[in-house]
């Protein structure tokens, strides 16, 4: 499991890595959605301002993630989902079923540079959100710090990423070859 802020480079890692046939996933392509304080669903409003944020959270679809581990042997989740920050049904809640939680940090400038040029998500656009990332980037960075998680720089290339995040299945590959 692959957690990060906004701007971190998620998606984009997703992408590269089902191009090379890796079971790759993006928690925001069906896993996650929006629930307000009582639990409902919502829909993201990009104007709705800190006040929107306050009230809403980006939680994991009961039973979604449980379907995709039946179906495979190796799963690559990436996400950032409400519970990295106490909300319950986060990702941090389902670590549990992960060999390994990584945690893909960069810095804030970089993050705020990818957040304003991105054109296929709208989140990130508005101040608020951008001054919300910094303000979760630095709870997440202390999360990763008193849960041991693995550290990855998201100033990498690419590959070196994949290749941190792939080692782990590779070293099992060969082992079983002995």
């Amino acid at each position: 499991m692959v957690i990060g802020v906004a701007g971190t480079g998620k998606s984009y890692l997703v992408k590269k890595m089902k191009s090379l046939n890796l079971n790759a996933v993006d928690v925001d392509h069906g896993l996650a959605t929006f629930v307000d304080e009582n639990g409902n669903g919502a829909e993201y409003d990009p104007k709705g301002g800190a006040k929107w944020w306050r009230s809403h959270y980006y939680v994991l679809k009961p039973g979604r993630l449980e379907a995709l581990l039946d179906r495979s042997k190796t799963l690559y989740l990436f996400g950032d989902v409400g519970g990295q920050t106490g909300q319950k049904n986060g990702l941090l809640d389902v670590a549990h079923l992960f060999d390994r939680v990584y945690y893909l940090r960069a810095p804030v400038g970089l993050i705020k540079r990818r957040l304003a040029k991105r054109t296929d998500n709208p989140f990130g656009k508005n101040p608020e959100e951008i001054e919300g990332v910094a303000k979760h980037k630095a709870k997440l960075d202390r999360i990763a710090k008193r849960r041991n998680l693995v550290v990855i720089d998201a100033t990498l290339p690419t590959e070196k990423i994949i290749e941190i995040l792939t080692r782990h299945e590779r070293e099992e590959v060969s082992h079983e070859g002995d």
